[in-house]
C-alpha cells in the first residue's frame, strides 16, 4: 500500500477513535479525612475553607468536585465536632438551596455503612422562572459528628449518572 493511501485510511480511524472516549469515566475516590470513598465520573479537585461551626468554632469545610458531559459533580465534608448539631445542619443546607431554587421531590436515603437515619435525603430542585436554566440534585447525610453534602448540577442533569455516583457511596465499618 503506497504510504499516501495509508494516511488516508488510518486519519478517519484515528478521527473516530478519538470520537469514543467516554465522556464519564468513573473512578474510586477515597477523599482524605472523609472516611467513605465513592465514584466519581471525572478527576476531582480538592478545596478546603474554614467557616464558623454550630457554636462558633471554625471547622474546616473540605470538597471534591469535577464537571463532566456539562455537569458538576460534588462531594463535601465537615467534622462538626457533636453528632447532635448534624441535623439542624442537614436543615440548613437543604434550605439554603431552596431559597434559591424551586424543591422539587424527595425522598429518603440510604447509604451503605450508615444504619437508617431518618434524616438522611435527597432532593431535586430547578430553577425559578426567569433563572438560568438548571437543575439540582442534593443527598445530605451524616455519620457521628461528621456532615455530608452530595450534590450534582447543571442545566440538564444526568439521573443515570446521580444513581451511580450516589450509589457508590461507602462508610467503612
Amino acid at each position: 500500500m503506497h504510504p499516501s493511501t495509508r494516511l488516508v485510511v488510518i486519519l478517519p480511524l484515528l478521527v473516530v477513535g478519538a470520537g469514543c472516549s467516554p465522556a464519564l469515566n468513573w473512578r474510586k475516590v477515597s477523599p482524605e479525612g472523609a472516611q467513605l470513598q465513592l465514584m466519581f465520573p471525572c478527576k476531582p479537585d480538592r478545596e478546603e475553607r474554614t467557616q464558623p461551626g454550630p457554636t462558633g468554632q471554625a471547622v474546616a469545610v473540605r470538597s471534591l468536585s469535577c464537571k463532566a458531559r456539562g455537569i458538576q459533580f460534588s462531594l463535601t465534608w465537615t467534622d462538626l465536632g457533636d453528632a447532635g448539631a448534624t441535623s439542624a445542619a442537614m436543615r440548613r443546607m437543604h434550605e439554603g438551596i431552596a431559597r434559591q431554587m424551586i424543591p422539587q421531590a424527595s425522598a429518603p436515603l440510604g447509604v451503605r455503612g450508615i444504619a437508617s437515619d431518618p434524616e438522611a435525603f435527597q432532593q431535586a430542585f430547578e430553577a425559578r422562572a426567569g433563572q438560568s436554566p438548571q437543575q439540582v440534585r442534593q443527598a445530605v447525610f451524616s455519620r457521628g459528628a461528621r456532615l455530608y453534602q452530595m450534590l450534582l448540577q447543571g442545566e440538564r442533569v444526568d439521573l443515570e449518572a446521580w444513581d451511580v455516583f450516589l450509589g457508590s457511596v461507602e462508610l467503612p465499618p
